[in-house]
């Protein structure tokens, strides 16, 4: 049985084994010297010790006697500072030092003291150093230990006399490569912003667009049958335009195959003063496929001419802008009448004039739209397209020089060669048409040619006099037209036509010549006289003609006013479907991308057009698409 009983003098409680009985021991609770008492001694009967006995039992408690202790480690886990490579030493090593076993570190590593597991006695030391050795910890005299470094303000360096410590300046070499390091980083971010907006955005155009080109052709019945072909067209011609401006070789393909659609589409129609309208858009839209010698080589855009292409491939087709533009002119030649030909050809080389191919005009615009007989006329207007675009330019000199031996075989009369003659002052150049004289009926030549020169001179005043001389209205609107479009200040002019026409209504054989009030529109619409410029398109007999005068005199006055925002209004739909034709929706078009360009909700935009006229709103569409990349 089990031995039980309590310490005399802290009574903590014993259950022992009975061959322990006899044996003397520490208690645990007071460490007191006492006696196990024997199994057949009840613990009550435990003698009671006095005071001399406990005060002795203390002073033996004192003696250099071991104390029992539990066992400890005989072994200290050792971790590498440098590779966290782990191991053990023997205990008696603490404090020292210890190569690192791992193979690829073998670095120098202190073993650490054991830990505080108990309680130790007193007369053990807890390192293998001399008892009396200087510890690490110990602070030395006149040492600053960096535990009790703490920061120094600026007055109390000011005090202390160091406001005059010079320090070494930061090279301009180091400074500039921080500087460019924080730009690349802003940089970065701002590109990463703008791309991501900019990606997004062109989805959201190209959504548009290939949804304008699907319901139009979902839903042809919405458009008159014969205004069909028309309106396909426009909307071809608006992807094409679309499309190039991605710079990218799979959209120039894309933007060269609805170009080809949009010609196609036209040419294939009977000539009529709308289709021919029409047609003048799409060869003025090839202008733009024109590029540099890098663009054709990265396949974005056409080269200007032959010479310039180079065919990689045998029998491979190379694309250029004078190939393209020679075969759409050459179609046209023969089937459009002078008036429409001067008209595109004055366009034409007005904008190669801008891109800086007024060779090219000189070169190609006579020769494929104009029968030999006109040809020195169409030089001649070429040359005075190009003299307005440039006046240090050599070209019109060169082409005056080339017509004095021409303008004789010359049909109809070159009025424009004798306003090339007189504006440079051509040595020797023959003369065309004599100066009107006032109060008298001059020639058709004698009145354009005069009207044109004052109002490239700057005398706006001096050109409606001349343009309004006795004769027929259709001569003399022709001439105020071109005053119109020459001059600075068109409003004389525009207003001396708009009476002309007036006057002439009375007249059962009057009409306006299609061309020459496209073109009085036009000019209206760039000048801001929007009530003049409807007047004129209301005074043209085809109707067809009639809707384009006004679809493009949005585009004019857009062009002209770009900050102006346009209303719904300015492209006005008519009430009977079978009326539409193919120039309202060429306005409506034109509203939207105007108005996409100036309004930065996309979204509203997107609903306005949504909710016109079933017809119009592929076209509504397709000018949103184009209005945000024009931002």
């Amino acid at each position: 049985m089990a031995i039980e009983f309590d310490c005399p003098f802290c009574r903590h409680h014993y259950k022992l084994r009975d061959e322990l009985a006899g044996k003397p021991a520490t208690c645990k609770g007071c460490r007191n010297k006492i006696t196990i008492p024997s199994s057949s001694q009840p613990a009550a009967d435990v003698p009671q010790v006095d005071a001399a006995a406990a005060e002795a039992a203390a002073l033996a408690a004192l003696a250099d006697e071991p104390v029992a202790e539990k066992p400890k480690n005989t072994v200290i886990e050792v971790e590498c500072n440098f590779c966290n490579h782990k191991w053990t030493e023997p205990i008696t090593r603490a404090g020292k030092n210890a190569l690192c076993p791992n193979p690829e570190c073998r670095q120098r590593v202190k073993i650490p003291e054991p830990k505080d597991e108990g309680q130790y006695d007193w007369r053990q030391t807890r390192s293998k150093g001399p008892s009396l050795a200087k510890q690490n910890n110990e602070k030395l005299e006149g040492v600053q230990d960096a535990g009790e470094a703490k920061v120094v303000s600026g007055t109390a360096l000011k005090e202390a006399g160091a406001d005059g410590v010079e320090y070494e300046p930061t090279p301009l070499k180091r400074k500039l490569a921080f500087a460019t390091v924080a730009l690349l980083l802003v940089g970065g971010v701002v590109f990463g912003a703008v791309y991501l907006t900019k990606s997004r955005t062109a989805g959201k155009e190209d959504k548009l667009m290939v949804e304008a080109l699907a319901e139009l052709t979902a839903n042809p019945d919405a458009v008159p049958k014969d205004e069909q072909p028309h309106a396909a067209a426009v909307l071809h011609l608006a992807a094409a335009e679309y499309a190039l401006r991605h710079n990218e070789p799979a959209q120039f393909k894309e933007a060269m195959k609805h170009q080809a659609e949009a010609a196609g589409a036209l040419r294939a129609l009977p000539p009529s003063p709308a289709r021919n309208a029409a047609l003048a858009e799409v060869a003025l839209g090839l202008v733009a496929f024109g590029g540099t010698e890098r663009e054709g080589s990265d396949m974005v855009r056409m080269r200007w001419t032959p010479e310039m292409a180079r065919k990689t491939r045998p029998n491979e087709r190379v694309f250029t802008v004078y190939t393209e533009l020679q075969k759409l002119l050459g179609a046209l030649q023969s089937s459009a009448d002078f008036e429409f030909r001067a008209y595109l050809a004055r366009r034409l080389a007005r904008e190669l004039a801008k891109r800086e191919q007024a060779d090219l005009a000189v070169q190609l615009i006579p020769l494929a739209l104009f029968a030999t007989p006109e040809q020195p006329e169409a030089k001649a207007l070429v040359a005075l397209e190009v003299y307005r675009a440039d006046k240090n330019s050599g070209v019109p000199a060169a082409v005056a020089n080339e017509l004095k031996g021409e303008v004789a075989r010359a049909s109809p009369a070159p009025a424009s060669a004798q306003t090339l003659f007189a504006l440079l002052k051509t040595d020797k150049a023959p003369l065309v048409a004599s100066k009107p004289t006032p109060g008298t009926s001059p020639s058709e030549a004698a009145r354009l040619a005069y009207t044109g020169l004052a109002a490239l001179e700057e005398s706006a005043a001096a050109a409606v006099e001349v343009a309004k001389l006795p004769g027929r209205a259709e001569d003399q609107l022709k001439a105020l037209a071109l005053g119109a479009d020459w001059s600075s200040d068109p409003g004389p002019a525009l207003e001396t036509a708009l009476a002309t026409v007036s006057a002439a209504k009375a007249r059962k054989d009057f009409a306006v010549p299609p061309f020459v009030g496209l073109k009085l529109v036009q000019v209206a619409a760039a000048a801001g006289k929007a009530d003049l410029a409807k007047q004129f398109a209301d005074a043209l007999a085809d109707d067809g003609l009639k809707a384009w005068a006004k679809g493009d005199a949005v585009r004019a006055r857009a062009e002209a006013a770009p900050k102006d925002k346009p209303d719904e209004s300015f492209a006005e739909m008519p009430d009977d479907p079978k009326r539409l034709r193919a120039g309202h929706l060429w306005g409506r078009l034109w509203v939207a991308r105007q108005n996409a360009r100036l309004t930065p909700d996309r979204a509203a935009q997107t609903k306005a057009v949504s909710a016109w006229p079933t017809p119009a709103v592929p076209f509504g569409k397709a000018g949103v698409a184009l209005g945000l990349q024009d931002k």
